[in-house]
């Protein structure tokens, strides 16, 4: 029987901890071999908790906290990418040459490409298309992961790396992180009814998500709540002291931290299938 593998590829630190930390930490409890890509180090990242040392900068200080969370879930292996985070849509930072937004595709794509063909996942996971909640950066690794899927079993496609003994490989299943529409509303909603002083969404971030009929299955993660929340409280630098999580009941936190929703964008889901929160359920390779 081969080795389960799953390839995640994600924009900066902390996405693999607050969308999909539990159902990363599921699979690994099962014997998945999880290989994390993070495109950034997280510089333009909101400093949440005073008081920090960064003698190298807000950067390195998330890929410390990053590896801290990779321990946490028990993940195999991860890699940085170096590029630098482009910030929210509109800023400043967006305009960097460097910036993980103005890399050339060709470039990302070749390298998620090389990844594919060297670890060789059966099922590969991103951000959907829409960035959860339009990150100029989540929106650009879902772009390049998906045409990275697609063109590793394409021996037109990168021929140097064929040239070097990289064969070409096609991953099973391409699995998009989703949050339905107006989940940052719910959470507020149910921290409010637990008795927390947790404010309403912005008028322009009370509709963030997609449509919950475009989801295609809600993972129950809560038996994964203390390892993902462990992997939460290694980003120090983007929790506040105050995280709600600690202060209320663990079932209230389960009941929003413990759900976490996917798109199944490869092979095409069709609605006589009944989803799981298994991403290998199914296959035989």
């Amino acid at each position: 029987m081969l080795e389960k593998r799953l390839l995640a590829c994600f924009a900066h630190p902390d996405d693999e901890a607050f969308p999909i930390g539990g159902s990363l930490a599921a699979h690994s409890s099962k014997g998945v071999n999880i290989r994390l890509i993070t495109a950034t180090s997280g510089e333009e990242g909101e400093i949440r908790s005073p008081g920090l040392t960064m003698p190298n900068g807000l950067g390195s200080l998330r890929r410390d906290e990053l590896s801290c969370s990779v321990r946490t879930l028990g993940l195999q292996s991860h890699s940085v990418l170096g590029y630098r985070d482009s910030g929210m849509a509109g800023t400043s930072a967006n305009e960097r040459p460097e910036a993980f937004v103005n890399i050339p595709q060709q470039e990302i794509v070749g390298i998620l490409v090389r990844e594919i063909r060297t670890f060789k996942p059966q099922v590969v996971l991103t951000f959907e298309p829409g960035g959860l909640y339009g990150h100029p950066d989540h929106i650009a690794i879902c772009h390049h992961t998906t045409k990275a899927f697609h063109a590793a079993n394409d021996s037109s496609a990168y021929p140097e790396q064929i040239l070097e003994g990289l064969e070409p490989f096609q991953p099973e299943r391409l699995y998009y992180s989703a949050r339905p529409q107006g989940f940052r509303t719910s959470m507020a909603l149910k921290l409010q009814a637990a008795g927390i002083d947790f404010p309403l969404p912005t008028i322009e971030r009370a509709n963030d998500g997609i449509d919950p009929s475009e989801i295609h299955v809600e993972v129950d993660v809560s038996a994964q709540l203390e390892e993902k929340m462990g992997s939460i409280l290694c980003h120090k630098s983007q929790v506040a002291p105050n995280w709600p999580y600690n202060q209320v009941p663990r079932s209230v936190a389960a009941d929003i931290l413990g759900r976490e929703h996917y798109i199944r964008a490869w092979p095409q889901f069709t609605n006589e299938e009944t989803l799981t929160g298994d991403f290998f359920e199914g296959l035989k390779s």
